[in-house]
């Protein structure tokens, strides 16, 4: 599968940066994880409706429905999911499921950093807040050719994004909000082929994630 995404990581990579940003801190990509908070809301059923923390074991135990996997699960599949179990109970119960403390936000930095290593935000992070929790750039850092490597495991995908464009011009745009795996690599060089960028690094840094990734769930219904 990893080969096979490699094109299409390359295209997208190129999408103009308003699209991009506006795809990126799309809700809907969220996946919940484990510790984060849920505000569970069953309309008319207020015994229901509250706040529920995800267990380190990837659960959360709901009224009725039991133990019910979180972790690792989309958010809104995991809408639906709650939606179908409920449903043994209620007819056509409304249930919304929103994320209130993001406290599994797992990201990577490696390369020309200060401080490079696994980070865990509380909340949702953007990629130069992670850049600055990382010690910022070295000297010797191609800034403008910041690479954050998504779904590594599934289909990845590289985004290549000029940050010098975001600390000298503001370009708020292209500082992207990252998601929970999301590997950001910072290259001495300007990458210029995404395709041989992702070969070239995949081996080595499969073998990072295997020795550092606090967790890894797939979600599969």
């Amino acid at each position: 599968m990893l080969g096979a995404a490699l094109s299409a990581a390359a295209v997208a990579a190129e999408e103009p940066p308003a699209a991009l940003a506006e795809e990126v801190a799309a809700p809907e990509g969220y996946v919940i994880g484990e510790t984060d908070v849920l505000n569970i809301r069953v309309a008319g059923e207020n015994d229901l409706t509250g706040n529920y923390t995800v267990r380190l074991d990837g659960k959360i135990a709901f009224p009725y429905v039991g133990e019910i996997q979180a972790a690792g699960v989309p958010l809104p599949a995991f809408n639906r999911l709650l939606r179908d179990e409920l449903s043994a109970y209620y007819k056509d119960p409304q249930v919304t499921v929103e994320v209130t403390e993001y406290n599994s936000c797992v990201v990577y930095v490696l390369g020309e950093v200060k401080k490079p290593g696994v980070y865990r935000f509380q909340g949702r992070t953007t990629l130069l807040e992670t850049v600055a929790e990382a010690g910022g750039y070295e000297r010797s850092a191609a800034r403008a050719s910041t690479m954050v490597v998504r779904a590594f495991y599934d289909e990845p995908r590289v985004m290549r994004i000029d940050m010098e464009q975001v600390i000298d011009e503001g370009a708020i745009t292209l500082n992207i909000p990252l998601e929970k795996g999301d590997v950001v690599v910072i290259p001495k060089t300007f990458i210029t082929n995404l395709n041989d960028f992702l070969t070239d690094i995949s081996p080595s840094l499969s073998a990072y994630l295997r020795v550092n990734s606090v967790y890894r769930t797939t979600w599969e219904r």
